[in-house]
């Protein structure tokens, strides 16, 4: 459990209050993070690993002190609300019973009782949604919504619709949006803060005097490889197929010319033939098919490059799994000449990406030099998952296993939310010790032993980017190695993922500056008089340490 891990000292400061278990460190910035959140509804943008968590256990407690109203937490998966329960009940000084959890696991005929018997409610957004619009809850009865990873709630996204239907039905009610990543433009900035009737901001960064007592090193590491000549003479062919039917497109006037193909650019195609189809141009049906294969060719060499030979042809295999149920278009592309003598050729050669060896070789370097690791590898595709899970099983001192998403895709099932929490029971216990995730690992897993996490591709988003390098270095240092290979789409995303969190805390300060979120009244010392810090056997109110507090990191750093 996380109880706010600090560098050691002979005494340490810790919160007081009467809802709140002892334990809890103080914190200046989560202090600081309070003050704002009490006085109204407020977006916490805290980094990863400094404790988030503990905020929203302190607002809880005095809401509940100040309130006979529910509060709901929502969180993006059943893995969350499970750790974010377990947690509340055991530093919320209240009745275990009434901390409950609120998702599909329990039938709807159930949840009515649910809802009556619970003061905190931990939810998925759908259920909260859906249970809202048809009447078996009322969000009039919570005085306070927490969303965490907040950066969600936008578009038709449930976050964003459950943010519409609290602001409706209790425009006085309070929310907390908590996340390390809001979003990369002023925009989706903007538009989380609206769904979520947000009136300030409170922005910690990991740099600033407030938190550098409490940061842990974390290493960030890029790990380039070269694609082999054996993998470029495989690509060669299939390259040259997808030229030849790019430079026919642009030929007929459906897309622009380019340098780089992406998969914007064939989106942007497929509507321009979308068009000449409505407009009866006979040139569109087959500028259609040939559209059609080139997106399917773009994704194969994205998988070549950057994946390996067999994720590759995994692909192939279910594009020939759904060909088979009546996929005209699939059973096409997957009869070219170039199509049948890729797969051939694969068949002999086997997977020979550099980076399934650098992935062997980190893991077995970091077990051996201590073999109570815990280690993370992300990944963009389920193939990728598969096929590191069977090479990484026949390597000794490696318990592998995969965490996927609850959908099903072509022939391989989801993971249940019943086997994810046990999957992340196993991670936690050692049982497992290298899991392989795809996103929906890259959001809040409290797994505070993981010391290196492995990204087997950069992604766009800086949001991913930085929910993923989070699952490190959360109680003590931690390496994030991230996998590049030269002259492909890796470069390109590294780079731009890069710009764009530079971007957002940029935005982040300007929005602040300029005021774009209205501000109720200035936060005042006196919604934290509940609070107070033990140090020793002295209590000093909590408003007293953030002043102290600020002003002793401010001179030191």
């Amino acid at each position: 459990m996380l109880l706010n891990p600090r560098p050691k000292e002979a005494l340490m400061p810790t919160m007081t209050h009467p809802l709140l278990q002892d334990g809890v460190e103080a914190r200046g910035y989560q202090i600081r993070a309070l003050k704002n959140a009490l006085t109204s509804s407020c977006l916490m943008v805290m980094p990863t690993g400094f404790g988030k968590t503990a905020v929203q256990w302190m607002l809880m407690a005095e809401t509940l002190r100040l309130s006979d109203k529910k509060i709901i937490l929502i969180a993006p998966t059943t893995g969350l609300v499970e750790q974010q329960q377990r947690m509340a009940r055991e530093m919320i000084n209240i009745d275990p019973e009434t901390i409950v959890r609120y998702t599909g696991e329990t039938p709807p005929n159930k949840r009515r009782l649910l809802w009556e018997k619970g003061k905190i409610l931990m939810a998925t957004s759908q259920v909260i949604r859906n249970d809202a619009i048809n009447g078996v809850i009322t969000l009039e009865d919570v005085a306070l919504l927490i969303f965490d990873e907040a950066h969600h709630a936008t578009g038709n996204h449930p976050y964003a619709q459950v943010g519409d239907l609290f602001l409706t039905a209790n425009p006085e009610g309070y929310t907390l949006g908590a996340t390390a990543s809001p979003g990369t433009t002023k925009a989706s900035i903007l538009e989380v803060a609206k769904r979520l009737g947000i009136d300030r901001l409170d922005i910690s960064k990991r740099d600033e005097a407030m938190l550098k007592p409490y940061a842990v090193e974390l290493h960030n590491d890029i790990v380039p490889v070269e694609l082999p000549e054996t993998l470029n003479t495989l690509i060669y062919p299939l390259q040259e197929y997808q030229a030849t039917e790019v430079e026919t497109l642009q030929r007929m006037g459906f897309m622009a010319p380019v340098k780089n193909l992406t998969s914007k650019i064939i989106t942007d195609a497929q509507q321009s033939v979308s068009r000449a189809i409505s407009r009866r141009d006979a040139r569109g049906y087959n500028a259609a098919r040939k559209v059609s294969d080139v997106r399917r060719m773009h994704m194969l060499l994205d998988l070549l490059k950057t994946q390996g030979v067999i994720p590759a042809t995994l692909f192939l295999d279910k594009a020939e799994d759904e060909g088979r149920t009546g996929d005209r278009g699939t059973n096409r592309f997957i009869a070219k000449p170039v199509i049948h003598n890729f797969r051939k050729a694969a068949e002999t050669i086997g997977e020979i990406h550099p980076k399934v060896t650098q992935v062997i070789d980190m893991i077995a370097s970091r077990l051996k030099q201590n073999p109570n690791s815990r280690i993370l590898i992300f990944t963009e595709y389920r193939y990728t998952v598969q096929n590191l899970n069977l090479i990484l099983e026949s390597i000794d001192g490696v318990k592998v296993a995969p965490f996927i998403g609850q959908a099903t895709s072509g022939k391989q099932k989801g993971m249940t939310q019943k086997e994810q929490l046990a999957r992340l029971d196993e991670f936690r216990s050692g049982e497992v010790n290298v899991l392989v995730a795809t996103s929906v690992g890259e959001e809040g897993l409290d797994v505070p032993s993981a010391d290196l996490v492995l990204m087997y591709e950069p992604v766009p988003s800086a949001i991913r980017a930085i929910q993923r390098r989070g699952r490190t270095a959360r109680q003590s240092s931690g390496t994030v190695k991230t996998l590049i290979a030269r002259n492909t789409r890796d470069e390109f995303v590294n780079i731009a993922a890069k710009a764009r969190e530079r971007r957002m805390y940029k935005n982040l300060e300007e929005i602040q500056r300029m005021g774009r979120i209205p501000l109720r009244q200035p936060a005042s010392g006196d919604v934290l008089s509940s609070f107070a810090v033990k140090l020793d056997k002295n209590e000093i109110p909590a408003d007293k340490f953030l002043t102290i507090e600020q002003e002793r990191l401010n001179l030191e750093f």
